[in-house]
């Protein structure tokens, strides 16, 4: 795509940023739901997390089909058939008979969630070169207010409603988001001419000749995968002594996403400055947020998992922003696929944690959590510094 001259319009900015949000809440909706969905097929709180694992695994799939197609065809309509089928997978899990049925709507309503990465790539292109980091910054702040719309609202009007209820609401939401795209989104002209086939075969040719996707690409899914050790088993969690909290109790815990709302295009311009320096900062604060619920998760202390909530999504949005400003800059007529390679590393890694993370957690409460989360930032630590001696390496070559 054409590098913007005029910038993108502040007004339109924000109604992008708000259209990232919904989109993306419809994979995190389900998360605070899980006893009750369990407790509905009577599944027990280890196998319940198939559900966000699959969403998940959905989502990537969805990115890796979809998101390419924002280099071939106008994005404008491309969301807007993605919202649709969204809204069809949302209903299908309302009324889903069995829970192997829910398991398939939840595939689906994962492949269908991917409206946000066709926004991403396309706000940071019409924004103008001095503005992208703080755009950047304000759609990660929308996908972060989406987390924290979906666990908070989801905990509250399954409550209220049930979960059937809460799929329902999420569907008829679609529908304003469908009105909102048609309505504000600018149109725009495709960047490549390449057959499907030949595009989808592009991303391993950016793969090879770019070693920083490649690096910023592991490290993102890596800390997004702990992040979804905490969020895939922390209401099946809380639903145990010592605190014995309802899925509404466990959805007001989404709150902590605030602060990373508001940090997240204050982040963004950082990423200008230190770049992958950023994400150490990140990696280190999930670490430490893991250690502290391995000594005190189990202890019945309800602040101390709210501040490990917040630093657990303020870490991971540090690492996120500072890996994907960097691979969004590799080649600007192919960001859409660039993001497509980030993105599907991304939520693999998080699948990957949902499912580690449950399963643990079903066997092991509050330390199984902690241990399985501390490896996925452990793991994303070395391999921040193994992409630094690299670059200090080739720079010296």
């Amino acid at each position: 795509m054409p590098e913007s001259k005029t910038g993108l319009p502040a007004s339109v900015a924000v109604t992008l940023a708000t259209c990232c949000g919904f989109s993306v809440a419809t994979i995190y909706y389900n998360q605070t739901m899980l006893p009750l969905i369990g407790a509905t097929f009577s599944i027990s709180g280890a196998h319940v997390g198939q559900i966000a694992m699959l969403t998940q695994l959905g989502y990537a799939l969805g990115l890796l089909l979809f998101v390419p197609l924002g280099d071939r065809i106008t994005r404008r309509s491309l969301i807007l058939g993605m919202l649709s089928l969204n809204f069809l997978s949302l209903i299908a899990s309302a009324i889903a008979p069995t829970y192997s049925m829910l398991l398939l709507a939840s595939v689906v309503l994962g492949l269908s969630a991917v409206s946000a990465q066709i926004i991403i790539p396309a706000a940071t292109a019409l924004a103008h070169p001095d503005q992208r980091g703080s755009v950047l910054g304000m759609m990660v702040s929308g996908l972060s207010a989406g987390g924290l719309l979906a666990r908070a609202l989801s905990g509250a009007v399954s409550t209220w409603i049930g979960w059937r209820g809460m799929f329902f609401a999420a569907a008829a939401m679609n529908v304003l988001l469908f009105v909102a795209i048609l309505m504000r989104m600018p149109a725009t002209a495709p960047s490549s001419t390449l057959p499907y086939l030949d595009l989808m075969k592009s991303m391993w040719k950016l793969l090879r000749e770019h070693p920083t996707l490649r690096r910023s690409s592991l490290t993102g899914g890596l800390i997004f995968g702990a992040l979804n050790v905490f969020w895939g088993s922390m209401a099946s969690l809380l639903a145990l002594e010592p605190y014995q909290y309802s899925s509404g109790q466990a959805g007001l815990f989404g709150l902590s996403a605030i602060v990373g709302i508001f940090a997240a295009s204050y982040l963004g311009r950082l990423t200008q400055h230190y770049g992958i320096k950023l994400s150490y900062l990140g990696t280190g604060t999930v670490l430490l947020a893991f250690i502290a619920l391995y000594l005190g998760g189990a202890a019945g202390f309800w602040w101390l998992i709210l501040i490990c909530a917040t630093a657990l999504d303020i870490g991971n949005r540090a690492n996120q922003l500072a890996n994907q400003a960097r691979i969004l800059a590799l080649a600007p007529e192919a960001v859409s696929r660039l993001n497509t390679v980030f993105m599907v590393t991304y939520f693999t890694g998080g699948a990957l944690g949902s499912a580690l993370g449950a399963s643990a957690a079903g066997f092991y409460g509050w330390q199984g959590l902690a241990v399985v989360g501390a490896v996925f930032a452990v793991c994303g630590l070395m391999a921040i510094v193994y992409a630094r001696q690299a670059e200090k390496t080739r720079a010296v070559s």
